[in-house]
């Protein structure tokens, strides 16, 4: 049996929350900004918990005592695993944690950009990546009577209720969602998955359509590259940023020629946070051979299971009534025109990394509505129904 984890010396990214199940397993804790967490911080440390700022390497472990590293997030490409692995460190992610944070950021980025009535009306939304935050938003979506195709070389066990495309064609849809893992990978690589020619082909799409389109990048900046990125928004594209190329930097001149841009909080919701704090907790507990605190479920509060099957609601006639109450309901939810209020004024000569990361300090972490009450008359049928397929619970007035 390895030393308890309380008589062990801890690092932790100051932005990863304390709970109750991670607290019960702490011992020597110093906590750092993420970008601090330097060879020389955690040279005597044996637990390491992170973020996504923070590069985790050989040449931040390889003279360290870390036996554990964690990341509360779902991503790992700032993680060199292969290095971490052969250092004999274990390492541990935060999957699905910011999965609901997220979805309910591209539903709010709908209704802000005022794309929300066509998508319900039928216009296709075409996802590229169908891990644990894409399968949830096609689910949602799905739920909502959206068409929805999905490209996922990687994915196995594909389900049957989410229509599988390739790349090529998923660039022809007017409503495309970047939530792709980030890899190196010789088969698939991802990093640099939307090229120059890429969004050329999306450019060239538009000419088949009379109401342009909307590309929303909430997974990971290097999806794409700078020169498809200037492509995209020197173009008649909806362009809507949470992630870039480059980040955390983002040139003054791309930040203006951009409809949109959030400084990557769509998945820091509070629950999304504590998610990733607990499901660590539950790692260390495992690793260290000792009894895991109880940690609350991860559950999908939309009713819908990672892998089940999705009923999609009938695509008809769209009551005018009831998609301006959804619109309104997720504009209202929306931290997205706040945030892109608040970066460009911190960022009108170019967002640097420390305006970067002081926007993600000081950002006002929002409840997720997702699984929450609304009440609704009873004789109200269109709404309650509408008011369901977001995902909320509807209570009778």
């Amino acid at each position: 049996m390895r030393v308890a984890p309380d008589q062990l010396k801890w690092v932790i990214d100051d932005v990863i929350p304390h709970t109750a199940a991670l607290q019960a397993l702490m011992g020597d804790v110093t906590v750092l900004p993420g970008r601090d967490i330097t060879p020389a911080t955690i040279s005597d440390a044996d637990i390491l918990l992170v973020r996504s700022i923070t590069p985790v390497n050989e040449s931040l472990l390889a003279a360290s005592s870390v036996q554990f590293v964690g990341t509360a997030t779902a991503g790992v490409d700032h993680f060199d695993i292969e290095a971490i692995e052969r250092l004999g460190v274990v390492w541990s992610a935060a999957p699905g944690s910011n999965a609901v944070s997220v979805v309910e950021y591209v539903l709010g980025a709908l209704a802000t950009s005022g794309w929300l009535e066509r998508v319900i009306s039928g216009c296709p939304v075409g996802l590229i990546g169908l891990g644990q935050v894409g399968e949830r938003l096609a689910r949602r979506l799905l739920h909502l009577g959206c068409q929805v195709l999905a490209y996922d070389p990687l994915r196995a066990g594909w389900p049957s209720d989410i229509h599988r495309i390739e790349l090529d064609e998923i660039l022809r849809q007017p409503v495309i969602s970047l939530h792709a893992n980030l890899h190196d990978q010789i088969a698939h690589a991802s990093r640099g998955l939307l090229n120059a020619d890429r969004a050329g082909q999306m450019i060239a799409a538009l000419s088949e359509r009379e109401d342009g389109g909307l590309f929303i990048n909430s997974g990971r900046g290097d999806l794409m590259t700078i020169e498809a990125l200037s492509r995209l928004v020197d173009s008649p594209w909806t362009v809507i940023l949470d992630t870039w190329p480059g980040e955390p930097s983002l040139s003054a001149d791309l930040l203006s020629r951009c409809d949109w841009v959030s400084p990557h909080i769509a998945g820091h919701s509070i629950k999304a946070r504590e998610n990733g704090s607990d499901l660590l907790a539950a790692a260390v507990a495992r690793w260290a051979d000792v009894e895991a605190p109880a940690i609350p479920k991860l559950v999908d509060r939309d009713g819908v299971n990672s892998g089940s099957e999705t009923r999609s609601a009938e695509r008809g006639a769209v009551d005018s009534g009831v998609i301006g109450w959804m619109t309104e309901f997720l504009r209202q939810q929306s931290i997205l025109p706040r945030e892109d209020a608040r970066l460009r004024e911190v960022a009108a000569a170019g967002l640097t990394s420390s305006e970067f990361d002081q926007l993600r300090k000081s950002y006002q972490q929002p409840a997720e509505w997702t699984g929450q009450r609304v009440t609704i008359s009873a004789g109200d049928d269109g709404l309650r129904a509408a008011a369901a397929q977001l995902g909320l619970k509807v209570a009778s007035e």
